[in-house]
């Protein structure tokens, strides 16, 4: 929502909604609230509260419990293939005529198309997650904007006033020091001066209640950190599901040019493959349900955070978060001082400008008041901005920007990524069984060795052999004398 600041006749700041922009409202999006309702198990097998809270020692385990699950799935798999290859290496063919394998060969190429299918959802998953950690950066890089941009008015409006006090008041002492007044036009000129200061001590007084707020909350090494981690994992996924699409791949050409070693070879890297993926089911299933945790109630958990992280009061995150008209701004009563004490010394500069051109000329006159009068509008203009930068509206469409890359886009794209991994590892174990059938059908191949083509006993070609005649010459003995 934007907003258009003006500063009224008494020197009051008003806020003018400007339509087309609403205020963004959170809603928990359902996915998060499916995982949440998981139960919460801890170590000791007792059902723990499900609040988001990562510093408490029984939640983390609640997510270590749900994390292990896929992985002791994993070892009860490893546990049934072992048992399997026991079995189907004991076995003894009774006969060793091959068997025609095409429709089993069909199955594992159907079988490897869909799990194809199931990896490019992975794939889509990673990118989905992706979108959703650049949402949430690109919503913290514009709240960490408006901080620094109320970081910079502040000190901004900090340095004109301090000019004017130490600076602009000097020209207007000097003026009153001018022996073309007389003495109550002086007096007047030293009082008023001397209230010009005090206004612009008000101003600095009132916005230091604000700067100690701005300046100790600072984004860029959280968002930073967040980019860092997600390129390695975005990256370290997108290598995994292609390394698991190029042995598809590979299966695939050694099903149908019956290769038995390409068999043996994929079978080997699919067992590797399924304990990757149970490992990362988990890892996926504990993080999707910890975030969830979090989305549920995300404000709770921010406000600890806030509390004990920064010196931000309560009152303003939560004039941020709920940002609704029955919400006030805590600082409003500070930039409403400030906004009151510039506007106390410009009409104390206008006294002085209508006695002082009474007594001096016009430039002497500007150029005592002219600095004073521009540092005043600078301060004046930063003021306004400050209260824009400070207004709920677009810190709140930043929290809620931020919150939806997270639990909408992220916990979809987690959501994908661990049926993904549950899903290829069961077809990845269902390949490995119809491998070890089809393998045990195929023969070696056939070698060609190397012949001697004059060789007399090599067997030929009854149309291009020679006759028998020269067989016998060559190799019945001699009887001529």
């Amino acid at each position: 929502m934007s907003v258009k600041y003006d500063v009224t006749t008494e020197g009051v700041l008003s806020a003018t909604p400007q339509p087309g922009n609403e205020v963004l409202q959170y809603q928990t999006p359902w996915l998060a609230e499916l995982f949440h309702s998981f139960p919460h198990i801890n170590l000791s097998f007792k059902l723990t509260n499900s609040t988001f809270d990562p510093e408490n020692e029984s939640y983390l385990q609640t997510l270590g419990f749900l994390a292990a699950l896929p992985i002791s799935f994993l070892v009860l798999v490893l546990m049934l293939f072992s048992c399997y290859c026991c079995v189907r290496c004991c076995r003894q063919d009774k006969t060793k005529k091959r068997k025609k394998i095409t429709c089993l060969t069909w199955t594992i190429v159907i079988f490897l198309l869909i799990t194809g299918g199931i990896i490019g959802m992975g794939l889509f998953g990673n990118e989905d997650v992706d979108k959703g950690i650049v949402q949430f950066t690109t919503a913290a890089n514009s709240l960490d904007g408006t901080i620094s941009g109320a970081r910079n008015e502040i000190n901004s409006a900090e340095d004109n006033v301090n000019n004017t006090i130490n600076n602009g008041v000097n020209g207007l002492l000097n003026l009153a020091s001018s022996p073309l007044l007389n003495e109550t036009a002086r007096a007047k000129l030293k009082q008023w001066t001397n209230d010009i200061v005090i206004s612009g001590q008000k101003v600095l007084s009132s916005i230091a209640n604000i700067k100690d707020d701005v300046h100790e909350t600072e984004l860029g090494d959280v968002i930073s950190k967040v980019k860092a981690y997600e390129y390695y994992r975005w990256l370290a996924t997108l290598v995994f599901l292609c390394w698991e699409l190029l042995i598809c791949l590979l299966l695939l050409i050694g099903a149908f040019k019956k290769y038995k070693a390409i068999l043996l070879m994929c079978t080997g890297l699919f067992v590797f493959n399924i304990i990757l993926s149970l490992i990362t089911a988990g890892a996926y299933l504990g993080v999707s349900v910890g975030l969830s945790d979090f989305c549920v109630d995300p404000d709770t958990y921010v406000n600890k955070v806030v509390r004990s992280e920064t010196k931000v009061g309560l009152g303003f995150v939560q004039y941020c978060m709920n940002c609704s008209d029955k919400e006030e701004n805590p600082f409003d009563q500070y930039l409403l001082a400030a906004q009151s004490s510039v506007t106390d010394a410009n009409r104390t500069l206008t006294k002085i400008v209508e006695m002082a051109s009474l007594f001096v000329g016009e430039s002497v006159l500007q150029q005592a008041v002219k600095p004073v009068r521009d540092d005043l509008g600078k301060t004046v203009i930063n003021i306004q901005e400050l209260y824009a930068d400070v207004n709920c509206a677009g810190i709140h469409n930043d929290y809620v920007n931020a919150l939806l890359g997270v639990c909408d886009r992220g916990i979809t794209g987690l959501a994908f990524l661990l049926m993904s991994s549950l899903v290829s590892a069961t077809f990845l174990g269902l390949l490995i069984i119809f491998n070890s059938v089809a393998w045990r059908h195929m023969g070696k191949r056939k070698e060609y060795a190397s012949i001697d083509e004059d060789d007399p006993f090599f067997p030929r070609n009854p149309e291009t052999a020679p006759p028998a005649s020269s067989y016998y010459s060559l190799i019945a003995p001699s009887h001529e004398k």
